[in-house]
């Protein structure tokens, strides 16, 4: 070959190299959903993307493999993008199909030849779920101008599991959209729906029966079955003003009716804190602090994070060690119903004071739910948090009396136990036998006490003396070398007194420091209640002030209402910048609480 020959062969070459390397092609497939309900149209597309139209089809595209699908619609599209400044030209067509019952379909690859090269699309996998709205349904619709449909995402969900729920107007002519009016909501009884504002922007085109019609969203709801069973969605419906033989009038289009089946959670596995919680969660639980004083607030925060029906919501409860004390705890919200679902967050911070130096360790919180996509119930633990606090610790010796009274009543509680079986199976000659003797006994040693100490009331009379019958009262005191006691005035609390302290509340209430307004409100409802019960402040305690309190008459509201603002005043005084209450509101909650109670 000649050095001319050998010249044009590489300028062939290098010319076909640049022409391959300028006319970038390739051919693609493209499904706008792979999940639907049966009788719902889906579209595949299949597109040449080409950053030049200079190229020549050879052998148009055949229509895939589609087994068990039916083509109910074709158009043309064409579509031109820039990416990073170079222009893309999508050129194709958009086959629409549906299926005639439940299962998994492949539509397959497409062929086409461009430039003597054979391109080939991926195939497209597409799952048919059952559904209310069959293919009749599009075939009976397709002779109408308008048409409203209802569907569900899922037609046998469990109870308390969140249920997506759409109306679509389906409209031939694009002007009907705007004479829709008067939207009736289809009966909704077992179900427990939120509503989701549609977007602005929700007008599609879309393929049914082979035909193209315009959609638009009318509403969504997520929906959360109340009951297993049968539930029935009544027929939605509204006005949309068409053209007829006497002019324009309103004419009413109603929805398909669609059926749920809601099943119940399963009984096996259970857990013995769950709630009814059904979705998909996470928890966290932490603390702001780990090292504190004694009584140093510290915040305990508990937040349960997910998707799923958040109403049905119980956050777990805290269990304190001893000498931690716990104050009621403040519950957030903080989800919404999206398009998607429902989402977000529950929050709830407990205030915690220890009241002596040391270690301590908060137990680790549990929380349960179902998750329906695993049909299983999940149990979340956070792990243990330990507390150091400094200062003054309890001491040994109440605690470890503390122990020995727990161990002494698990001792009685058995030996009780075992006499009362013993009795139960007639082994009870010896109780009687040793209860005898036992009688005999303390009868004949209180007989002898009596009779060597004839004089030992009068001595102890002579001895003791009322308080008000001593000699010189104001320098008493007890002839011992160490005080057991002290004497001490019980105060009188009167209605005057607790007026009094209601009007100087009013006055604090523009108070910067919040705290100052909270202490005097916690006495204030303790003064109160120790008047009406007569109880003095050694023996105050919140179960037994509620037990006299209700023996008084007053009624349960008012003494729920009172332990509800106590609780909070004592929150309110270890919470950092305070609660971010209305403190008028807060007044005038404790005032009609005080006046009750005194007007009983």
């Amino acid at each position: 070959m000649t050095t001319a020959g050998v010249l044009n062969s590489f300028l062939v070459f290098a010319l076909t190299s640049i022409t391959a390397l300028a006319q970038q092609i390739s051919f693609k497939s493209d499904a706008d959903k792979t999940q639907v309900c049966l009788g719902e149209a889906f579209s595949v597309g299949f597109f040449i993307e080409s950053n030049t139209d200079g190229y020549s089809i050879d052998q148009p595209m055949k229509y895939p493999s589609h087994k068990g699908l039916q083509i109910v619609g074709e158009q043309r599209s064409q579509n031109v993008s820039y990416i990073n400044g170079r222009g893309v030209i999508e050129d194709g067509i958009v086959l629409a199909f549906v299926a005639e019952k439940e299962g998994k379909y492949r539509v397959g690859a497409a062929k086409i030849v461009i430039n003597g090269k054979t391109y080939t699309s991926k195939p497209v996998d597409v799952v048919v779920k059952g559904t209310s709205l069959t293919h009749n349904s599009f075939k009976s619709t397709t002779s109408q101008p308008v048409f409203l449909q209802s569907k569900v995402s899922k037609t046998n969900p469990y109870v308390n599991e969140q249920v997506g729920l759409s109306v679509k107007l389906y409209v031939k002519d694009l002007s009907y959209l705007n004479r829709k009016q008067n939207f009736r909501q289809g009966n909704l009884d077992g179900l427990s729906p939120k509503i989701v504002k549609s977007s602005p922007e929700n007008i599609k085109q879309e393929i049914v029966g082979g035909k193209q019609y315009f959609s638009e969203e009318i509403a969504r709801y997520y929906v959360f079955p109340q009951k297993p069973g049968k539930i029935e969605i009544d027929p939605f419906s509204l006005d949309v003003v068409l053209p007829t033989t006497y002019g324009a009038e309103p004419v009413e289009v109603r929805s398909n009716p669609v059926v749920i089946n809601a099943k119940p959670l399963p009984e096996e596995g259970r857990p013995k804190n769950f709630s009814g919680a059904v979705g998909q969660f996470k928890m966290n639980a932490s603390v702001d602090k780990k090292e504190v004083a004694t009584n140093e607030s510290v915040n305990f925060d508990v937040e349960i994070i997910g998707t799923g029906n958040f109403n049905t919501i119980n956050l777990p409860e805290i269990n304190t060690p001893k000498n931690v004390e716990k104050f009621a705890p403040k519950k957030r919200d903080a989800y919404k119903t999206y398009d998607t679902g429902m989402k977000g967050k529950i929050a709830e911070q407990t205030v915690l004071v220890p009241n002596y130096g040391g270690e301590y360790t908060i137990s680790p919180v549990e929380f349960s739910y179902f998750d329906p996509a695993k049909e299983k119930y999940v149990t979340l633990k956070s792990d243990a948090i330990n507390l150091s606090v400094s200062g003054s610790k309890a001491s040994t010796k109440s605690e470890s009396n503390l122990a020995a009274n727990t161990s002494s009543d698990s001792t009685i509680s058995d030996k009780i136990e075992e006499i009362t079986s013993d009795v139960k199976e007639g082994k009870s000659g010896w109780l009687w036998l040793t209860g005898g003797v036992i009688a005999l006994s303390v009868g004949g040693l209180f007989l002898m006490r009596k009779k060597n100490n004839p004089t030992e009331k009068k001595h102890i009379q002579d001895q003791v003396k009322p308080i008000n019958e001593q000699h010189n009262f104001d320098t008493y005191q007890p002839k011992t070398e160490k005080q057991k006691f002290s004497l001490v005035e019980k105060p009188v609390i009167n209605s005057n007194q607790i007026s009094d302290e209601l009007e100087e509340l009013k006055q604090k209430i523009k108070t910067q420091d919040q705290k100052d307004f909270y202490q005097l409100q916690e006495s204030i409802l303790c003064n109160v209640a120790m008047k009406k019960t007569n109880i003095d402040l050694a023996h105050f305690s919140d179960e037994i002030i509620e037990h006299k309190l209700l023996e008084k008459g007053i009624s349960e509201l008012a003494v729920q209402q009172w332990k509800l603002l106590l609780n909070n005043a004592r929150q309110a005084k270890y919470a950092f910048g305070g609660l971010n209450q209305n403190l008028e509101e807060v007044f005038e909650a404790t005032q009609n609480v005080a006046e009750e109670f005194m007007r009983k």
